[in-house]
């Protein structure tokens, strides 16, 4: 178990590196909404996890485990893993659509 949360712990700080620095590479982009749904989806894929047995609680990145079924030919796991990034991305999308209208009613500016 003590491997496990080291596994843990050393991909998300590579995630959040890996997203601070496409973070970077979008923030020219003209049309900001596309900056947004680009952004959001990679948190989205970067940080969905799913669970690897379903029997025990062992997760593991939605994106990895959907690759790694769909290569072995277990459509139905990849299919899960997709709906899984699917949903996330749906919500943070939400949240992130949700942020923005109550900036707009309350007059919130942001320096962009």
């Amino acid at each position: 178990m003590d491997h496990y949360l080291i596994a843990w712990v050393a991909y998300l700080l590579s995630a959040l590196c890996l997203l601070m620095v496409f973070w970077r590479i979008t923030r020219k982009l003209k049309p900001p909404k596309l900056r947004v749904g680009l952004r959001t989806l990679a948190v989205a894929v970067m940080l969905t996890p799913i669970n690897i047995v379903e029997s025990e609680t062992w997760l593991a990145p939605a994106y990895l485990v959907g690759t790694y079924d769909w290569v072995l030919g277990n459509q139905e796991r990849a299919l899960l893993a997709l709906t899984s990034i699917g949903v996330v991305y749906a919500l943070i999308l939400g949240l992130v659509l949700l942020g923005s209208t109550v900036k707009k009613i309350l007059g919130i500016e942001l320096n962009r």
